[in-house]
């Protein structure tokens, strides 16, 4: 929807920064007191940086390949273009950005505290904040992601998405509640927002259901499918149904076909 810009890499991942981000700044330029208002929210972005590196270093360690890391008014997101292979992998890659966040926080308000710096003391707070607001259950955060691998040991992968769904609507309309009460603009916009990504969660496991035993897909999946054609009859009289091979892959987080 927006125009994104590559502003360089870090650890070979390329960071981008998309143009919704600008409108944030600009949001609290004018609502939280000019420039201080930007400082707090670029801290807060470097944080959310750091959070998104986790996430892809482990992504990269396990074999799940990332296209870079994309800055927006929403926060940051990793780019996988591929889906993890396990359960486990998709845990410990969702685990990594909040774990990274605790450590921030930890050091933050450690430091802070011991040489009563108030700069850290808010690096720390911030850091505390992007780890709590990401571990909330609700896909596709990573608490939602969690809670989808942990639950899809137990049952089957559309039901343990339609769970994590659920949740995360509810924490939609209590995002919006918020955001109404608080007058939060940013929980506003993220609400109707984190709705839609669920529906989009629920049509991608549906998907790729038939191919998600114990998260074991890869990201090119062989289907053998027949299609019909006004010669079929030519099929039948000369060897056998047509018969054509595709691919299941993955590209910036949405499911394609290929035909091979």
């Amino acid at each position: 929807m927006f125009k994104s810009w590559r502003l360089g890499s870090v650890l070979g991942f390329p960071v981008e920064i998309n143009a919704s981000f600008l409108i944030l700044l600009a949001v609290a330029f004018f609502a939280f007191g000019g420039a201080m208002g930007v400082f707090v929210v670029g801290l807060a972005f470097a944080s959310v940086l750091l959070h998104e590196l986790g996430h892809a270093l482990v992504a990269r360690q396990l074999g799940v390949p990332v296209a870079g890391i994309e800055l927006s008014f929403f926060g940051g997101a990793a780019k996988m273009t591929d889906v993890p292979r396990r359960a486990s992998h998709e845990i410990a890659i969702a685990a990594a950005g909040p774990i990274v966040s605790l450590v921030l926080a930890g050091l933050g308000l450690g430091i802070g505290l011991a040489v009563h710096s108030p700069f850290l003391a808010m690096v720390g707070w911030i850091n505390l904040v992007i780890a709590g607001f990401n571990l909330i259950p609700a896909l596709p955060m990573d608490g939602g992601r969690i809670l989808r691998a942990v639950l899809a040991r137990r049952m089957d992968y559309v039901r343990a998405t339609d769970i994590s769904v659920a949740i995360a609507r509810v924490a939609a309309v209590a995002f919006l509640v918020w955001g109404i009460w608080a007058s939060a603009i940013q929980l506003i916009v993220l609400a109707p927002f984190l709705w839609l990504l669920g529906t989009r969660e629920k049509l991608m496991a549906r998907a790729m259901a038939p191919y998600m035993t114990g998260y074991a897909s890869s990201s090119a999946v062989p289907v053998a499918r027949r299609i019909p054609r006004d010669d079929d009859w030519l099929g039948r009289s000369f060897g056998g149904p047509d018969i054509r091979r595709y691919s299941i892959r993955t590209r910036d987080g949405r499911i394609v076909i290929v035909e091979e």
